[in-house]
């Protein structure tokens, strides 16, 4: 099975000047956990996913272990919440690309899923997207597939 058969051809996309509160909101609306992040040329620049935004609410394990009364006090973190609300799609995505092509097997999907703990990735064809394959889709379609045979 490839991946054209099960990606989702209508990707749900934000630019990378979409400020969080309307990124939650879409995340929400759209009952995804992540979007593609585009340019004004329709180039895929980022994704972001519901850990990136959650990571933006706590510090690194470094940072945290290394002031953990701070980090333990839930009020300390609702401080910094007025900046995180600030943020944009650029400030919050992960901008290394990891991509897959149509014609490639689901199989190294998943790989690509294990190898960078990463639960989506955009689909792209002589430069162009053309959909998302995420674990769900693979849930849905080849794992279910394997069970009726």
């Amino acid at each position: 099975m490839l991946v054209r058969d099960v990606m989702i051809r209508r990707v749900v996309s934000v630019s990378p000047t979409e400020p969080f509160p309307e990124i939650v909101k879409v995340l929400v609306k759209k009952k995804i956990s992540g979007v593609v992040v585009l340019n004004a040329k329709r180039k895929v620049v980022g994704v972001i996913s519901e850990k990136d935004l959650f990571h933006k609410l706590f510090p690194s394990q470094k940072r945290f272990y290394k002031d953990l009364e701070y980090y333990m006090n839930y009020k300390n973190i609702e401080k910094d919440i007025p900046k995180l609300l600030k943020l944009k799609a650029k400030d919050l995505m992960s901008k290394r690309i990891i991509a897959i092509g149509p014609d490639e097997h689901i199989l190294k999907a998943c790989s690509l899923f294990l190898i960078h703990n990463i639960r989506r990735l955009p689909v792209i064809e002589s430069g162009r997207l053309v959909g998302i394959v995420t674990i769900s889709s693979i849930y849905r379609n080849f794992l279910t597939s394997l069970i009726k045979k």
